[in-house]
């Protein structure tokens, strides 16, 4: 998953839906904490992985942290089509830490189910501020879906990748 001349990363650590890594980039000497979720599509069990994993986030806090991953969850009512469900979960795990949405490129979505008529924004980069300090020309990039109902995302922090906006 990583390119060891590129990152270095110094643990790992796992528990319910959720995959964290310690590590350093080598060539900026920076460390970082990537969070990658899974979350269950159950509201209670979503509910619990908030609450867990905003705990964890505040040991994490003043530190680069990057929460990525398919949130089973939406934004706002804009990121779904063709389903009724509340977004406000995600929202307020969003805000209580003080996490940043980016914009996302390439498309609207990043699920889409076979019928063709129901698509969502489920998958995403969420950044602490102390990330987007360090990177500030970040941006997440949803990829051509191949045979997963998922686009596959790409976080892009280098100004020079970004192609057109």
């Amino acid at each position: 998953m990583w390119d060891s001349t590129e990152v270095e990363v110094w643990s790992t650590t796992s528990f319910e839906h959720v995959l964290l890594c310690h590590g350093r980039f080598i060539s900026s000497n920076e460390i970082f904490y990537v969070v990658n979720v899974y979350a269950p599509c159950d509201f209670g069990a979503k509910q619990h992985l908030w609450d867990s994993l905003s705990v964890r986030l505040q040991t994490l806090a003043g530190r680069r942290v990057c929460v990525c991953g398919d949130f089973n969850a939406v934004r706002c009512l804009e990121e779904r089509r063709s389903s009724r469900v509340e977004p406000r979960q995600c929202l307020r795990f969003i805000e209580d830490n003080n996490l940043v949405d980016l914009p996302l490129g390439g498309r609207k979505f990043t699920w889409y189910k076979g019928d063709g008529l129901s698509m969502s924004h489920l998958d995403r980069f969420l950044l602490s501020e102390e990330w987007c300090l360090a990177w500030p020309n970040c941006l997440q990039i949803a990829q051509l879906r191949g045979l997963s109902d998922h686009c596959p995302l790409v976080l892009v922090a280098s100004e020079e990748n970004w192609g057109p906006r």
